[in-house]
Formats: C-alpha cells, structure tokens, sequence
C-alpha cells in the first residue's frame, strides 16, 4: 500500500515537471518573432493537449465514489414537531 503511494506522489511530480515543461516550450514558442505562426500554433496546441490529458488522468483518479463502493442513503435522524 505504501508503494502504491509513493508510485503516486512520484507519478504527480513527474506530470508536474511535463506541464511546466510543455508551457514554458509553448510560452517560448509564443514569444519567438523568428518562428512562423503555424509553428507556434502547432507547439500551443501541442501543449494544450498534454496539459488536458493530465489533467484528464488526475480527474479520473480523483474522481467521486468507485465502482463496488457502498454508498450509504440519507435517512432522517431527527424530525422536529
């Protein structure tokens, strides 16, 4: 179980340094007046895209109840008169 954390915690800094990565590539891409436009947009787009998988991947782990989770239902404990 511990393993499984660390895997996690190692796994979230690695996507961490990807999305600082691809934005600083996209941000220097951006302020490049060499470069062609279709090239920015190309190294834009390409970031956005590794940006929102990760952030797709994070979603799906963090997401609500699991599958075969007993969810309990709401009862009223209390009614007043």
């Amino acid at each position: 179980m511990k393993e499984n954390g660390e895997k996690l915690i190692g796994q979230r800094e690695v996507d961490d340094a990807t999305m600082n990565f691809v934005s600083r590539q996209a941000q220097e891409a951006i302020l490049d007046p060499d470069l062609p436009e279709f090239f920015k947009d190309q190294m834009v787009d390409a970031a956005v895209k590794t940006i929102l998988r990760i952030a797709e991947k994070r979603n799906t782990y963090h997401a609500g109840p699991r599958e075969g989770r007993q969810v309990s239902q709401s009862h009223t404990i209390y009614k007043a008169k």
